[in-house]
């Protein structure tokens, strides 16, 4: 009897490279995250790969909210100098 083999399934998993390079930062960085700092991940055997899922998840932990200007940082700092006379 043959012996069944079962399809390949990609699902969009990408080793730790291809991850790094869509999502624009550094390999490393991303292998630290999922080793030390709690990245979403998948270890199949001893092969780290990132699914779809996990790179969104990683999106959404990194991201860094725009921060508005405050009213009062907006207005142009009035001038502490002296003015100017001239002698008459």
């Amino acid at each position: 009897m043959p012996e069944k083999t079962l399809p390949a399934v990609h699902d969009g998993f990408m080793k730790p490279h291809e991850a790094a390079r869509e999502l624009g930062c550094g390999e490393r960085w991303l292998r630290d995250g999922a080793n030390h700092r709690g990245f979403p991940h998948h270890r199949l055997g001893k092969f780290l790969q990132f699914s779809r899922q996990d790179r969104d998840a990683i999106r959404v932990l990194c991201r860094v909210p725009a921060r508005g200007m405050r009213a009062e940082s907006r207005r142009r700092p009035q001038s502490t100098a002296k003015p100017v006379h001239s002698a008459t």
